[in-house]
C-alpha cells in the first residue's frame, strides 16, 4: 500500500497541487442477483388465515450502494466484486391469525369467546455483510482495507448478525350497536426477548489491523 495518504495538507498526493478534487463518475459498475422465492398463502376462511414466505438469494456487485461510494482502486473496480451491501442469504416470514365467530351468540360460552382474535408474525433475516476498513485512505482517496499477506482483504468480508423477531397480538371486538364496535387489544413486540445486533463498527483504526472493533450496537 502506498505510504502517501490522501489526508491532511498533502492535497491527496496530487501531482499538481493547484487543483482541488476532480471526480469522475461513470456507469461501469456491475451487479448480479439470483434468488428463489417460495410462498404459501392460506386464503381467509372461517377460522382465520396464514401466510409463509421464504427467499434464498445471493447478491454480488463491485460498488457500494451508499451515495458517492468509491472502489478501492478506481482503475480496477473488479477488486471490489464481492457481496453487495444488502446481500442477505435467507429471509423467512410467517404470519397468521385465528379468530372466533362474530355470529350472534346463543350460549354463555359463545358470548364469552365471541370476537376474539389471536395473530402474530415471525421474521428471520440472516446476517448482512459489512466492510472492514483501516480508517485511512488509499492514495486514490478511497477507504483502505486491511492487508493480509500483501493483499487487501475482500470487500464486505465482515459478517453481521442474524435478526429474529416474534410479535403477537390478542384482541377482542365488542359490538355496541348497528355499525358500531369497540376493540380492545394487547400487543407484544419481540415477545421472545431475542437480542438482535444492529451493526459492528468495521473500522479497525490506523494501528494494528488485528485490533478488535468496538462492541456491537443492540436494538
Amino acid at each position: 500500500m502506498p505510504t502517501c495518504a490522501a489526508l491532511g495538507d498533502n492535497n491527496g498526493c496530487r501531482s499538481n497541487p493547484n487543483y482541488a478534487n476532480n471526480s469522475e463518475y461513470s456507469s461501469e459498475a456491475d451487479s448480479n442477483y439470483n434468488a428463489l422465492h417460495i410462498s404459501f398463502i392460506q386464503r381467509p376462511v372461517e377460522w382465520g388465515s396464514f401466510r409463509a414466505a421464504y427467499t434464498y438469494s445471493k447478491s454480488l456487485n463491485n460498488v457500494g450502494e451508499f451515495f458517492f461510494s468509491g472502489p478501492l482502486d478506481p482503475n480496477n473496480i473488479w477488486l471490489d466484486y464481492r457481496r453487495s451491501d444488502d446481500d442477505q442469504r435467507h429471509r423467512l416470514v410467517l404470519q397468521g391469525s385465528v379468530h372466533t365467530s362474530n355470529a350472534p351468540a346463543t350460549t354463555p360460552w359463545r358470548r364469552l369467546i365471541k370476537g376474539l382474535e389471536l395473530g402474530g408474525m415471525f421474521q428471520y433475516y440472516s446476517a448482512l455483510p459489512f466492510n472492514i476498513t483501516t480508517g485511512r485512505n488509499t492514495i486514490q482517496g478511497t477507504r483502505a482495507r486491511p492487508m493480509v499477506n500483501g493483499a487487501f482483504i475482500s470487500r464486505n468480508s465482515g459478517e453481521g448478525y442474524d435478526l429474529a423477531n416474534h410479535s403477537v397480538r390478542l384482541s377482542r371486538t365488542f359490538q355496541l350497536g348497528d355499525g358500531i364496535s369497540l376493540q380492545g387489544l394487547v400487543e407484544a413486540f419481540n415477545a421472545l426477548n431475542h437480542v438482535n445486533g444492529v451493526t459492528n463498527n468495521g473500522v479497525f483504526g490506523s494501528g494494528e489491523t488485528r485490533r478488535i472493533p468496538r462492541p456491537l450496537l443492540v436494538g
